[in-house]
């Protein structure tokens, strides 16, 4: 974890004047995000601007002065800089060969405008398409493509709507975009709708500004909406242990104050994190500040972040790695998300060897094999 001391932001001179009241607003960290590449000149050396205009222009872009102060701006291999900075590699068909737009079919799945419904018993509800920081290995680039805006309060009822008709629902994955982009006043009126649904058990929240804009969770108002709807939780998106600071381990203690569990999902993203050390490092750095690691997921087969996959091999290998080396407290499930909207598929190492007819054979995870008579 990096401990940030004192007025740590004005080490970028675009930020000597600038207070911590201004730093530490998580709306002047939107207001005032780099959202073209003439705004990021001002704090990096660029390589290659034209070519970073030039997708920008396609897949546009976007991120916090918190976040991107987290980057070593010299170093253009940087892991946080390579989730920010366009790349060539997004509009290169050469790349993007076997990608989709839309791999798991969540516009087609969608019986009411905004809603997806893949699974019998959730969904997922896609509050906005806005984000304060706009990852280039995003599983939804497709809205890259869109106008930045919420839903409106109309598309909002109808999706509750369609959720209280069917009682087999009983949780909601509220998505976008990022919902806690959101002004709290919308957001408790999403949350309140479906806290107030009978049968809904689970409101699960899908959210970045725990990476990108911690100060999200210095406000007072959204922990007293996550206090009084208790049916919440937040799903974060760590990708490397350098995302994780002292504001990150400041806002996960006022998350938890209000009951409101915290999970982690990290993406398995070429040449940023697909190395077993660093994943471990990462599951290690989550627990420390009380964050529960849930999934790490193969990179999906999305148009514009096909240049991030790995082998299935690489996870697998991973897994095995951490079994053995990592609690289970800091295990995550490694799957695959399936296109057609098939759904997710859990991967493991073999320890199963061989069966037989009074005895099973395992390999555990120093590789040593035992037989178990069952």
């Amino acid at each position: 974890m990096r401990i940030l001391e004192g007025d740590y932001w004005k080490e970028i001179p675009l930020y000597e004047n600038i207070s911590e009241k201004e730093w530490k607003d998580w709306k002047w960290q939107i207001r005032n995000r780099f959202k073209t590449i003439e705004d990021l000149k001002k704090i990096i050396k660029l390589q290659n601007e034209e070519t970073l205009k030039k997708v920008s222009e396609i897949y546009h872009f976007g991120t916090t002065p918190y976040y991107i102060f987290l980057a070593d701006r010299q170093n253009p291999n940087d892991p946080i800089l390579k989730q920010i900075l366009p790349d060539e590699k997004e509009i290169d068909e050469n790349y993007q060969q076997g990608a989709f737009l839309d791999p798991f079919l969540e516009d087609e799945k969608s019986p009411v405008e905004g809603l997806t419904h893949r699974y019998p018993d959730r969904v997922l509800f896609r509050a906005t398409n806005f984000c304060s920081v706009y990852c280039r290995h995003c599983m939804r680039k497709r809205m890259f493509l869109e106008d930045e805006r919420s839903r409106t309060k109309q598309e909002y009822d109808r999706m509750f709507e369609y959720i209280k008709s069917n009682k087999n629902i009983k949780e909601v994955l509220v998505s976008g975009g990022d919902p806690l982009t959101l002004p709290n006043s919308k957001l408790e009126y999403i949350i309140k709708n479906l806290y107030e649904i009978d049968h809904i058990d689970v409101i699960r929240i899908g959210s970045r500004e725990l990476v990108a804009n911690p100060f999200r969770f210095y406000d007072e108002e959204l922990l007293e909406i996550f206090y009084k709807y208790d049916k919440v939780w937040l799903v974060t998106h760590f990708n490397h242990p350098n995302e994780i600071t002292s504001e990150t381990k400041k806002a996960v203690k006022n998350i938890l104050s209000t009951g409101t569990p915290v999970l982690n999902q990290t993406v398995l993203l070429k040449d940023i994190n697909d190395d077993k050390y660093t994943i471990e490092n990462l599951m290690r750095e989550l627990l420390k500040v009380k964050i529960k690691p849930y999934y790490l997921f193969h990179c999906d087969p999305t148009k514009g972040v096909y240049h991030f996959k790995t082998g299935i091999e690489k996870g697998i290998e991973i897994m095995e790695y951490l079994r053995g080396r990592v609690s289970g407290l800091g295990n995550p499930t490694f799957a695959v998300d399936l296109i057609n909207g098939l759904g997710k598929v859990p991967l493991l190492p073999q320890y199963l060897i061989e069966k037989k007819e009074n005895y099973y054979k395992f390999r555990n995870y120093e590789g040593k094999e035992v037989e178990v008579k069952i």
